[in-house]
């Protein structure tokens, strides 16, 4: 929870866990993103030289940051994006280096990235992630309005609705409202599957507005 009192430092550093932690989704996210943009197994027949090309640019970018190679990161992404833009390999180019620019607390640059797939992407699993993203990094910039304004472009019944509902009410407890924090973590919870890996965190979320929200007199 993005506590208002925090420091930069301190925001920065719980805004870096979150991202280590659901980083495995950048990585995994290129088969659903594939499949999405060109049609499950189609993908895989798909012969055209550039994107061949681009797949083995992706593929060196994701073993430098296995490897925590920055520099080979930054360098295989920048190709991808400036040489093969039309490539979904360039969406992913982009939220990994946006992840990277978290992590070395560069977060006006995490923020360009992120924009750049929203601009550019042609999957809507993409889109809804670097939102969800950028919601996060706009909230560790301490920018909630900026933050709620991003969510807000999302459409209606996205795969990513129960993610989004939390993402309010980080916001809504980032401005101190624990009362509109609760209601938003509590569909989180109504959306959220019992076994997903991210409920035991949700419900302390939603248990610690609560009893915020009952000491304050504002919930029975």
């Amino acid at each position: 929870t993005m506590d208002p009192n925090l420091t930069d430092e301190e925001r920065l550093d719980l805004i870096k866990k979150w991202w280590k932690e659901n980083g495995g989704s950048i990585i995994t996210g290129v088969v659903l993103g594939l499949a999405v943009l060109f049609g499950g197994k189609a993908w895989f027949a798909y012969q055209d030289n550039k994107a061949e090309a681009a797949s083995d640019i992706y593929a060196v970018m994701m073993s430098a940051l296995e490897t925590g190679n920055v520099p080979a990161v930054r360098d295989k992404a920048g190709m991808l994006l400036t040489e093969y833009s039309g490539t979904p390999y360039a969406t992913l180019a982009a939220l990994t280096l946006a992840r990277v620019n978290i992590e070395d607390d560069e977060l006006s640059a995490a923020q360009s990235h992120l924009q750049w797939v929203l601009d550019n992407t042609k999957s809507d699993i993409m889109r809804d992630m670097a939102r969800l993203r950028m919601a996060r990094v706009l909230l560790a910039m301490d920018n909630p309005d900026g933050a709620q304004a991003i969510l807000e472009q999302a459409p209606p019944l996205s795969s990513y609705d129960a993610l989004y509902s939390e993402m309010h009410g980080d916001i809504e407890f980032a401005r101190g409202d624990t009362v509109a924090a609760n209601k938003a973590y509590q569909s989180a919870l109504a959306a959220t599957d019992n076994a997903s890996p991210g409920r035991h965190l949700l419900q302390l979320k939603y248990d610690s507005t609560l009893v915020a929200a009952s000491a304050a007199g504002d919930v029975e």
